[in-house]
């Protein structure tokens, strides 16, 4: 279990959430206004949040280098700062609609992190590019691959959790090393002094208590990189590594959800990591789809609000959602298995009981 203490340095609780292993999910969906408040965020650990001294922390630049450099957090500091707009979201996020939803297997040896749909969250990052960190070290003009790697080895894997980034994701613009979260400095649990934000991937990528930089010729594996975040065929044989977040939503309701009868709007989020979304269509009990209204999103990482007007009968329902991006993709209708529960992104069926109830959250359509 977590340290509370060391995780709850920003709320000094655990209420509002769902203890999963060393992880935290918010039991209140995000916002669907705004940023989600760092106090709101989920958490999502191996192990026990880290308690770094940041003046004794520093970062590791290595390998295919002109020179190995340390940074201190006065160096970072130093460069130039990039704020950034950008969701995060867990790769397992809707991990128990596998089983729940899909009627999938549970794996013989148990879920992973039994994420419902709130392992999400969308907060301003900001701290220097990491292409400004690498230009310091001179990086060789061969090199292919960057592999980030954490501090912290509590973990599952029993080594340092490492990833492996193309060297072109590596020196996109909005690929940062965050050292602040909504305007305030990171907390222990949100992988204070310094995390990695690769927006649009899968967690895992945003490396949390970041330690290491390996610039390399050839892939850097792992077990995350090699065996967890893959791929896999029907069959279950691994296959490329997890990199973007596939088109996906979700209605901002929790999950099973109470409304009342009657005209409402409700809204969700819509998200892709690999290309804008420019569509969302709703339905209620399998009938026709129809468009959702889009709201302006605050970048091309944050996610898109969406909102349409329901006009509620008492009884049970279900609602669903699809999303579509600018690439052509779109919310498949099935999804297929895989064994470490990943990348969810069917269209869910969103059970909602209505009656006769004054429900927060939810606003009546104005006249």
């Amino acid at each position: 279990m977590p340290d509370m203490d060391t995780e709850w340095d920003h709320g000094k609780s655990t209420e509002g959430y769902r203890l999963l292993g060393s992880s935290l999910e918010p039991t209140r969906v995000p916002s669907a206004t705004g940023l989600t408040p760092v106090p709101e965020f989920f958490v999502c650990s191996a192990g026990d949040a880290l308690d770094i001294d940041p003046p004794r922390w520093s970062l590791r630049v290595c390998g295919a280098v002109t020179r190995n450099i340390n940074l201190g957090l006065k160096d970072l500091v130093a460069l130039t700062q990039h704020e950034l707009p950008a969701w995060l979201e867990c790769a397992g996020n809707g991990r128990r609609l596998f089983s729940e939803a899909a009627g999938h297997a549970v794996p013989a040896d148990g879920a992973d992190t039994p994420w419902l749909l709130n392992a999400m969250g969308l907060a301003t990052w900001s701290g220097p590019r990491l292409g400004d960190i690498l230009e310091l070290a001179g990086v060789h003009a061969s090199a292919k691959w960057v592999s980030p790697c954490g501090l912290d080895e509590d973990n599952r894997e029993r080594e340092a959790p490492r990833m492996c980034l193309p060297i072109s994701k590596a020196l996109h613009e909005d690929t940062i090393v965050a050292l602040a979260m909504n305007g305030e400095p990171l907390t222990r649990s949100h992988g204070a002094p310094a995390r990695l934000v690769v927006p649009g991937w899968v967690g895992a990528y945003s490396m949390k208590w970041l330690g290491e930089l390996t610039v390399a010729e050839d892939w850097v594996g792992s077990w995350r990189a090699d065996e967890y975040y893959v791929y896999r065929d029907a069959n279950g044989a691994a296959g490329p590594p997890l990199t973007a977040h596939p088109v996906k939503s979700n209605l901002a309701l929790e999950f099973p959800a109470a409304l009342r009868a009657g005209e409402q709007q409700v809204r969700g989020f819509a998200r892709s990591g690999e290309a804008p979304v420019v569509d969302v269509r709703w339905r209620i009990d399998g009938g026709a789809w129809h468009a959702a209204t889009l709201g302006s999103a605050l970048g091309r990482w944050a996610w898109t609000l969406f909102s349409f007007t329901l006009d509620l009968e008492a009884g049970n329902h279900i609602i669903e959602t699809r999303a579509a991006d600018a690439a052509g993709n779109v919310q498949p209708a099935v999804q297929a298995p895989h064994p470490n529960g990943v990348l969810w992104n069917a269209i869910t069926p969103h059970p909602v009981v209505v009656g006769s109830l004054d429900v927060p959250g939810v606003e009546p359509v104005s006249d």
